[in-house]
């Protein structure tokens, strides 16, 4: 049996977490409630937006895009494709992690002990708290 640090470590894994965390942080949190990071595959990031002009717009900063991306990832990405997708953008509801109880802590620290990487540690302890907010809170 793999331990979970491990798996997570596996590079399509890691692509599926690592880039829309990236993603969020370098575009920003209002840009990425808009265009949402949806596939990659061979160097190319493919992203979601409600419109074309926010492809259009967002096409203009791709270089720099690409270059903040790939070295914050450590992925490799040469192209970025936008692609208009219809999807409802919902108002987030702020969640805080502080309405955790004592008992989801203990949950969710029992899920994630044995990751390695404190980064990765503290990014699925997130995760994970926010789906406990947003299941409690019905979001």
């Amino acid at each position: 049996m793999k331990k979970l640090s491990n798996v997570l470590l596996e590079l399509p894994l890691r692509r599926f977490f690592i880039l829309p965390i990236a993603w969020n942080k370098i575009v920003g949190k209002e840009v990425a409630r808009f265009a949402h990071v949806t596939y990659y595959k061979d160097g190319v990031l493919y992203i979601g937006v409600p419109a074309a002009v926010w492809a259009n717009e967002l096409s203009t900063h791709s270089p720099k895009i690409i270059e903040e991306m790939s070295k914050e990832t450590g992925i490799p990405i040469t192209e970025i494709r936008f692609r208009v997708y219809p999807f409802y953008i919902r108002e987030e509801k702020e969640l805080n992690l502080d309405e955790l109880t004592e008992e989801d802590k203990k949950y969710i620290d029992s899920i994630v002990a044995n990751v390695k990487y404190e980064r990765i540690r503290e990014s699925l302890f997130k995760i994970i708290g926010y789906h406990i907010l947003r299941t409690r809170h019905g979001i």
